[in-house]
């Protein structure tokens, strides 16, 4: 009698090892992936605050002085202003920040900033961009000079010069939030090389 053939191993069998494998790959890149992606955000969430103290805080090769707060502010120069209309339960907020640098050179890493009103609940509005009926000084935070006329300024002219090493200086930054949280949202700046921090300006 011939002897029985023995049988041939099915093709689950010969790759059980590579099966396997894949059963805790798949999970695990995904849980990967997703680790990654909420790290990412998470890092770039502001939630460290630096509160500036009235007396001055130094950060980030400058000091910071407590910021002055506008609600519903009057344009700059009434006459030029454009009859602009905000979105309905919505208030036009107006902040000055102060600062001084000891080193014109620290500038440069102020560069980049990003201004913001941040209410109670956490939630975040960025300045608006085009407001320059209520700016009566440099946006930013490094200050600076402006391409217009002296005349075209008028009184505000003034505060369009380069900042001077050791000597405080105000930038500008203007808002459209709702008119719910006009009266409790907290100026802050961030930048993105710092992030998770940012600067908190208190009330």
């Amino acid at each position: 009698m011939t002897g029985a053939r023995r049988a041939r191993r099915g093709w689950f069998r010969k790759n059980t090892v590579a099966l396997a494998t894949l059963a805790v790959a798949i999970p695990f890149t995904g849980w990967w992936t997703t680790h990654s992606d909420y790290k990412s955000w998470y890092d770039a969430e502001p939630r460290k605050p630096v509160v500036v103290s009235a007396g001055g805080t130094a950060y980030n090769g400058a000091t910071w002085y407590g910021a002055s707060v506008d609600q519903d502010p009057q344009p700059v120069d009434a006459g030029n202003s454009l009859d602009d209309k905000l979105p309905p339960n919505t208030t036009r907020v107006r902040v000055y920040f102060r600062l001084q640098v000891d080193k014109l050179s620290a500038l440069d890493g102020l560069a980049g900033c990003t201004m913001h009103l941040r209410a109670p609940d956490g939630r975040i509005w960025d300045e608006t961009v085009v407001a320059d009926d209520y700016q009566d000084r440099p946006t930013g935070c490094t200050g600076g000079s402006d391409d217009k006329p002296e005349s075209w300024r008028g009184a505000a002219a003034q505060y369009y010069l380069k900042p001077v090493a050791g000597k405080p200086f105000e930038t500008v930054a203007i808002f459209v939030v709702p008119t719910s949280v006009a009266g409790s949202v907290q100026p802050m700046i961030t930048w993105a090389t710092k992030l998770p921090q940012y600067l908190a300006f208190p009330r």
